[in-house]
């Protein structure tokens, strides 16, 4: 893929996902920073409560977004019988931007309250996520040679 194009794609892929973490966080403010003893009473409680029509769905939008980023990268990666099946790196880009954006709106549809099982699993969660990050951090850093692939102390020592 040519570099612009890949900006292109990048830049796509983030803009969709600040455009979903902000429209559904306008689209919620008021009521997600009303208190928990109000929000029954809210205009907004029947939608965006976590079994509400868009609290629902952004928990069911959410998880298929993390389920099909896991499974696509890893099978993609795993199984030689795929490997002339787009570029590794364009996957794990589409991975990091799926199992970004689908925590998001799983958040959305917990309406920021935690507790018992839940708390445990959205902590988990946001470890991955964090070590993703980091991973990704440090994967950038090695270096590496003009065709892409790592290159070892000797290699570097010659450059």
């Amino acid at each position: 893929m040519q570099r612009s194009a890949h900006t292109l794609y990048v830049g796509f892929l983030l803009g969709i996902a600040l455009i979903t973490t902000i429209a559904g966080g306008l689209y919620g403010t008021d009521y997600y920073l009303t208190g928990m003893t109000d929000r029954p009473f809210h205009p907004q409680y029947d939608e965006l409560k976590p079994t509400g029509v868009v609290g629902h769905g952004y928990g069911i939008v959410g998880s298929l977004m993390i389920i099909a980023g896991v499974a696509m990268y890893s099978t993609r990666k795993r199984m030689r019988l795929l490997s002339g099946v787009g570029k590794l790196p364009l996957f794990l880009e589409f991975h990091i931007f799926l199992c970004l954006t689908g925590p998001i709106l799983v958040l959305y549809h917990t309406t920021f309250k935690f507790g018992g099982l839940v708390a445990v699993s959205f902590w988990s969660m946001t470890a991955i996520v964090l070590s993703g990050i980091v991973g990704r951090y440090l994967y950038v850093q090695i270096p590496r040679g003009i065709q892409g692939h790592e290159l070892n102390a000797a290699e570097l020592a010659r450059e």
